[in-house]
């Protein structure tokens, strides 16, 4: 079975690659730090449902409704 952290991982630089946006941008669209995208985008790290929401305001995933 897949880890979480590792769907959460891949989707995040699937949707941030598509978007055509850096790891510099997205973080600084996020309010976090470019390392800590880094660590979650190669499945390393916890995040906080803050950091989890902070990316999807920052665009990277279209929430529904």
């Amino acid at each position: 079975m897949t880890q979480p952290i590792a769907i959460i991982a891949e989707a995040l630089m699937r949707e941030r690659q598509r978007a055509g946006l850096s790891l510099a941008e997205v973080a600084r669209r996020a309010g976090i730090a470019k390392s800590t995208l880094s660590q979650l985008e190669a499945a390393n790290g916890n995040p906080s449902l803050e950091t989890l929401w902070a990316l999807c305001v920052a665009w990277i995933f279209r929430l529904p409704g």
